[in-house]
């Protein structure tokens, strides 16, 4: 199975998943300093913008993940037309986003987010790319009073220091990391299909 992780940044999610299901994943971005920071790759390292469609890489993958991409950028749905020419027909497109968009705030601004979503967003898309929705569902349901909190927070704070807001706005440490991490695997064990949640995930299918 060929696999692919599109804006993979310094490599976390493929980490995981490659360790997790001993797969190889092509680590993909347009960003030559980020692709620099991932250690101990299994698939290959390759910087590329999926707008030039190599025709080397047409539908050559069988799964393309996008986490944590779209969000960032003006033209979401030309970016994912332009990440199927690179999936093979019956492949798999897993988009993984930003939701609740109410909890949009100064924090979002500060990282490079330029909206968040909700399940009309994919709907809006499927509709528009011509392919079907598999499977969509919310997460993080266990963390969206956080994010709330940090939006009143930061709508409170004056400075418009955004790297200041990343920096000093909203640490965490060990102990509340773990704590985190206990109430997430409570989560996806108590509720298998959340209301709401302060991710969304779509699986798409080609």
């Amino acid at each position: 199975m060929k696999i692919m992780d599109l804006g993979c940044g310094n490599g976390v999610l493929s980490d995981q998943l490659e360790k997790q299901y001993n797969v190889k994943i092509d680590r993909v971005d347009a960003n030559l300093n980020t692709l620099k920071l991932n250690k101990n790759v299994r698939g290959r390292l390759i910087c590329y913008n999926v707008k030039k469609k190599n025709k080397k890489l047409k539908n050559f993958y069988d799964v393309i993940l996008v986490f944590d991409v779209i969000e960032h950028l003006k033209e979401d749905k030309k970016f994912l037309l332009n990440t199927l020419f690179h999936l093979k027909k019956n492949g798999l497109l897993i988009v993984n986003v930003p939701s609740i968009k109410t909890l949009f705030s100064r924090y979002d601004k500060a990282v490079g987010h330029l909206r968040r979503y909700n399940k009309k967003d994919f709907i809006e898309i499927k509709n528009n790319l011509s392919i079907n929705i598999i499977a969509t569902s919310y997460w993080g349901l266990s963390l969206v009073p956080v994010l709330f909190l940090r939006k009143i927070i930061l709508y409170l704070y004056n400075k418009n220091n955004y790297e200041k807001i990343i920096e000093n706005g909203w640490q965490t440490n060990n102990i509340l990391n773990i704590i985190f991490k206990i109430i997430m695997l409570l989560e996806i064990n108590l509720f298998k299909k959340p209301f709401l949640g302060c991710s969304l995930m779509t699986i798409f299918k080609k």
